[in-house]
């Protein structure tokens, strides 16, 4: 069930960085704003396609070495 949470809430975030992508290209022109949403998607899009760039495993507060 926790899967399929994560699945509605990205389609969500998406569907909403769609719309402020044609927010700021068809309705109102503002080409900064545009290239921002943009490259937040490319950006998502090239995180979730490529495999490589997951994080496998986490631990946080683990040290990668003794001090």
């Amino acid at each position: 069930m926790n899967k399929v949470w994560q699945i509605v809430i990205n389609l969500v975030l998406y569907a909403f960085l769609g719309w402020l992508m044609w927010d700021s290209t068809v309705s109102h022109w503002d080409p900064w704003f545009a290239f921002t949403v943009g490259f937040v998607l490319v950006l998502a899009g090239v995180i979730t396609f490529v495999p490589s760039l997951h994080a496998a495993k986490v631990s946080p507060g683990a040290y990668p070495y003794d001090d």
